[in-house]
């Protein structure tokens, strides 16, 4: 019995030092592949700005979801050469590459701008997020106005320096553009439900947090409700804003921020989808019907052109009896989008490393696109550690 309790002791221990020999051997292998995996995470930004640049000729003056590089088939997509973003090979390993463009979402810094034409989509926001009550609607609304200000005034229901140095714990009013729409949460009567919507369960910590609502009382909290059926709204202002970007590309954006375009209402946006995708209905196929400039879309709109008047003048069918005369929702959207948000997974061997990087398309010249940010969002892992990523 004592030479069988001897021989389990030894086995444990050998057990557990070749574990810990395997897991030496997987840390040295990080460190040998850290630089390298670093450089494919560059490279894919760099296959990020070719997949943008290369178009079909009909397709160079737009950005749709049927196009290369946002996953789509388009029936030009033959002219350009064939490979996936997905898995593609490099080096010692492979790399994957996702495109998303900003303007799919409202450039808060825009809309909020007191001297832009769009704080109507502030105000259709506030309603889209169970906002009802007009006074909270008010002082969000003039709170973020005033966030972005350089103005040391602030607006009737806003806030300035005065408000925020008061919290605990303080901080000054940033008075200027947002970098991160994430720092919404810290503008006055900005909460967590209402940025995130109020069904969100699985969204990351919030970095940024206003911390004069830790003492919110029910009753108000429960103005953040949609009254109609006493549910909470599932939509949040970070599903409608970026802090960068350009007008609204309607190609791209979905029906919760169409529905935001003045004269625009939900079932409006619906048809926009609906005509965007084309007889299959799914977005990014080829038989996609991407719009072409912003007359197509609101010449169905009172004061827009009949449709099939001039070129591509299709509009949309059943408007809405309300809406905004030609050319008008040019002041609002676009068809094109210029900042990207480009995500890379580098692996080599089972170890995989995130990048993700920001690249900018210059004015109208399809061809210049620069990367403006690019970072590593971990430390590269190796699978069966305690630091693995899920």
């Amino acid at each position: 019995m004592l030479v069988m309790v001897v021989l389990f002791a030894l086995t444990v221990i050998i057990a557990a030092f070749a574990y810990s020999m395997s897991v030496e051997i997987k840390l040295a292998q990080i460190n040998d592949y850290d630089d390298e995996l670093e450089w494919m995470g560059r490279s894919g930004i760099e296959l990020a700005r070719y997949a943008l640049a290369v178009k079909c000729p009909e397709q160079r003056d737009i950005d749709a979801l049927n196009q290369f590089w946002a996953g789509g088939t388009s029936p030009c997509s033959n002219d350009v050469p064939q490979f996936s973003l997905k898995g593609f090979p490099l080096g010692r390993g492979t790399i994957s590459v996702t495109i998303t463009d900003m303007e799919r979402k409202f450039d808060i810094n825009l809309v909020a701008n007191p001297k832009g034409p769009a704080l109507e989509v502030m105000q259709k926001a506030m309603l889209e997020c169970g906002v009802t009550d007009p006074s909270q609607s008010s002082k969000i609304i003039d709170s973020v106005m005033d966030w972005l200000s350089k103005t040391p005034d602030a607006h009737p229901n806003g806030a300035k320096d005065d408000y925020y140095n008061n919290l605990n714990p303080p901080y000054y009013c940033k008075s200027g553009p947002m970098d991160d729409i994430n720092e919404l949460l810290l503008v006055n009567g900005v909460t967590p439900e209402i940025f995130w919507g109020s069904n969100s369960t699985n969204h990351p910590p919030a970095p940024y947090e206003n911390r004069g609502f830790n003492h919110m009382p029910g009753s108000t909290r429960s103005r953040f409700r949609n009254e109609a059926n006493d549910v909470p709204n599932p939509v949040g202002l970070v599903e409608l804003f970026n802090a960068f970007g350009g007008k609204l590309n309607i190609n791209t954006a979905d029906v919760k921020t169409l529905q935001l375009l003045p004269g625009i209402d939900a079932g409006t946006a619906q048809r926009i989808i609906e005509q965007r995708n084309g007889p299959d209905g799914i977005p990014g196929t080829e038989d996609d019907v991407p719009f072409h400039n912003v007359t197509e879309l609101n010449s169905g709109l009172p004061g827009g052109l009949p449709p099939g008047r001039g070129a591509q003048q299709v509009g949309i069918a059943n408007a809405p009896p309300a809406g905004l005369a030609a050319g008008g929702l040019a002041a609002y959207c676009d068809v094109r989008s210029y900042v990207f948000l480009v995500d890379v997974v580098a692996e080599i061997n089972n170890v995989k490393r995130n990048f993700v990087g920001v690249i900018s398309r210059s004015g109208q010249n399809a061809n210049q696109i620069t990367c403006v940010r690019f970072h590593s969002v971990d430390e590269p892992v190796a699978p069966g550690t305690s630091g693995e990523h899920p």
